[in-house]
């Protein structure tokens, strides 16, 4: 700690401060402070006279969607810089998310609750509120955004047949996206999927299987996305000229094989969510708006082909 301090130019009391999310540090001297830990690879440590204050230094984060890894490597990075362990729970399915509010097993074990990339019910909401802890959530009106900017791009490119890949804990509701955008929603084209590449490739046998195939692949996963590539490709289809694919998220992957993508600075919203509880730990409001997503075109996507 004194190392950190000597290079940020203040006390170790202040960099104590800092790291913890205690009060009687400015916003500034608190991210400043943040920076140069990071740069120097510091990670406080709990002590005995925290646990014994109440504060248990661990924080618990819900999925329903491993598959979103920058949100999650983003939250997760910035709570242990900050000094938290992170307690994972995976929702995969309905009788494990059923189980888990049932029983509500970090109950008296964490600080605060992220939800990041799971829809809950009101149900689950007053349940995790009974918890007497700060929850933040990072999911819906951002993947609403992106398909919204995808949509857009690929109707401005003359695409009509497109389909949905949904992955993880996401309903057809958005399917709306699309109908608002004029666009013909058919069953066949809404897909569901596990969000890995394998995934995406039985996505594919399943369009094959149809009657024609879209002009035009959605997909809110991008290690499915990445399976739709790649089994297109291996089918001999051409890739935009057959099919274009859009990913609502930008995996590594998924850029290096040329995918147009909504990158949605998923690993600084994961960061900014953390920004958020911290804040709400302290007792404080932090009303900074979440970075805002972009769709970058690549490779991935063309003009729809003619029927």
């Amino acid at each position: 700690m004194s190392d950190v301090a000597r290079a940020a130019g203040v006390s170790a009391a202040t960099v104590s401060r800092a790291l913890r999310g205690e009060p009687g540090v400015s916003d500034a001297t608190r991210r400043y402070v943040t920076e140069v830990a990071k740069r120097m690879r510091y990670a406080i440590a709990r002590d005995a006279s925290s646990l014994a204050g109440g504060r248990r230094y661990a924080i618990a984060v819900l999925t329903a969607d491993v598959g979103r890894g920058d949100l999650l490597a983003g939250a997760e990075g910035a709570l242990r810089q900050a000094g938290y362990d992170v307690l994972l729970y995976v929702l995969r399915d309905a009788d494990a998310r059923k189980r888990f509010f049932e029983e509500l097993p970090l109950a008296r074990r964490v600080d605060g609750v992220l939800a990041l990339a799971v829809n809950l019910t009101d149900a689950e909401d007053a349940a995790l509120a009974g918890l007497d802890v700060p929850v933040v959530a990072v999911w819906d009106d951002d993947l609403r955004e992106a398909l919204r900017l995808a949509v857009g791009h690929l109707t401005g490119s003359g695409h009509r047949d497109v389909a949905l890949v949904l992955a993880g804990d996401i309903d057809e509701s958005y399917d709306e996206v699309l109908v608002a955008r004029g666009l013909p929603v058919r069953p066949e084209w809404t897909l569901w999927s596990s969000s890995t590449v394998a995934g995406g490739e039985q996505v594919v046998d399943a369009l094959l299987d149809g009657e024609r195939l879209p002009t035009a692949v959605i997909s809110t996963s991008g290690e499915v996305a990445l399976g739709v590539f790649l089994r297109l490709r291996r089918d001999g289809r051409d890739v935009p000229g057959d099919v274009s694919i859009v990913s609502l998220e930008g995996t590594d992957l998924a850029r290096a094989v040329g995918m147009t993508a909504v990158e949605g600075a998923w690993r600084e919203r994961g960061e900014h969510a953390v920004e958020v509880l911290l804040a709400r730990l302290r007792g404080e409001d932090d009303e900074t708006e979440p970075p805002s997503v972009q769709l970058v075109v690549r490779e991935s996507t063309g003009p729809a082909r003619e029927r």
